[in-house]
């Protein structure tokens, strides 16, 4: 920046420099005039902004200025930031809206350099530590460029012979930091170009095992966006592990690879018998096949119910009766179960309506449970009436057998 370029050609001569002492601007400006004439490195224009700079501030930004971090980005440098350098917190009120502007084309530099660079994990330490010098043209600039990588991450997934770019041009796409400073700058603007992201994958998954490996990655990746909301959130974790057995398998990723390399390996993979093999592992959901799942749960009882309405109006009404007694019993229990299970924290509408058929399901299996055992307990009373010497027997042994297999199930589950 000409700015500190002028500061540090007049410090050399009056070293200090007092930028709200109007005898000191005087002194500069002859500095500068001087040194203009012999050198020609800025023009008078340059001269004159900056002296109006300090005419209008005086020495508000001095100690901004001499934050190292800071004093490099206005001088439109290309560095790793250093967090232990920074120096703008216990000045904060000092970075007025003016200053902001002042900095903003710096800043903006700096940003397309990292970019450029896909030097992610630098403009992350950079927004977490300097986001209060970052003007709101500057943060809606930072936007725009995250969207557009977004954007080409989706549109490169359907596109098989393109996933070497991942390695490539398009490498933020399995870059953990990239996803992050999403979520630091803003995770709920983000939240649906992540979801995009990931459903896209989901909905381009059977594909070479070879391919998929690039998948994984980025699913592994995608991991780190810290979600707006709990529902992606928990979705993009379970995805992740699923990512990360995508990509330990079948090959070592490579992070560079040529078009001509790219195709030699998929050539390798089709000789060697694992082309378009089927991958036996989980699959990420999306949220429409989680919605898919949920309408099958209740469209299952309902058609229970349709059943049982259709062959007798009477069943179907104690059935109903029986299922409503069941429930105030079991309701507590339910809810203790399903509590256990990693659904349980999603408290979305997606969330309460699995829940609801979750519970609805194991209504149905409580209420054949017990049905079961009415039908058995009925025949045991028919065989004392009918046939009392198998009901002798049955009496004696019964309990024997029963008592065995309960034991039975109490070992295997005390070794889980």
């Amino acid at each position: 920046m000409i700015y500190l370029k002028l500061l540090n050609i007049v410090k050399e001569v009056l070293p200090d420099f007092n930028g709200g002492s109007s005898s000191d601007l005087i002194k500069a400006e002859k500095i500068l005039k001087t040194h203009q004439k012999i050198h020609s490195e800025f023009s008078l224009n340059d001269i004159e902004n900056f002296l109006s700079f300090y005419k209008e501030n005086g020495n508000t930004y001095t100690l901004l200025f001499q934050d190292e971090n800071l004093s490099k980005i206005l001088n439109r440098e290309y560095f790793k930031i250093d967090p232990n350098h920074n120096r703008i917190f216990p000045h904060i009120m000092d970075i007025t809206p003016v200053f902001r502007t002042f900095s903003e084309e710096p800043v903006k530099h700096f940003i397309q350099i990292n970019i450029r660079h896909h030097d992610w994990e630098n403009l992350r330490i950079f927004y977490k530590n300097y986001f209060p010098v970052i003007s709101l043209a500057a943060k809606d600039f930072l936007i725009d460029q995250l969207t557009q990588k977004n954007n080409l991450i989706r549109s490169v997934i359907p596109q098989r012979d393109c996933y070497y770019y991942l390695t490539d041009q398009y490498r933020h796409g399995i870059n953990p930091y990239f996803y992050a400073l999403q979520s630091d700058i803003d995770a709920a603007y983000f939240n649906e170009e992540i979801m995009g992201i990931n459903n896209t994958i989901s909905d381009h998954q059977n594909t070479e095992v070879y391919l998929k490996v690039f998948l994984g990655r980025v699913l592994m990746a995608l991991g780190h966006f810290d979600a707006y909301t709990e529902e992606l959130r928990g979705l993009l974790k379970n995805n992740s592990k699923i990512g990360a057995e995508w990509a330990g398998k079948e090959m070592v990723f490579h992070p560079e690879l040529t078009e001509e390399s790219f195709r030699q390996r998929r050539q390798e993979m089709q000789h060697t018998g694992n082309y378009n093999r089927p991958h036996m592992n989980r699959k990420p959901r999306s949220i429409v096949s989680e919605w898919i799942i949920v309408a099958i749960y209740y469209l299952i009882i309902l058609g229970i119910f349709a059943s049982l309405y259709h062959i007798s109006e009477k069943l179907f009404a104690g059935v109903l009766a029986s299922e409503l007694i069941i429930f105030l019993f079991a309701n507590k229990r339910m809810n203790k179960k399903y509590g256990k299970r990693p659904e349980a924290k999603d408290h979305s509408w997606l969330g309460k309506n699995k829940k609801s058929g979750y519970k609805l399901m194991q209504l149905q299996l409580y209420t054949i449970t017990i049905g079961g055992f009415i039908m058995i307990f009925a025949g045991y009373l028919c065989s004392w009436y009918e046939y009392p010497l198998f009901g002798v027997v049955f009496t004696i042994i019964g309990p024997y057998f029963i008592m065995r297999e309960m034991d039975k199930i109490k070992k295997k589950r005390s070794k889980q």
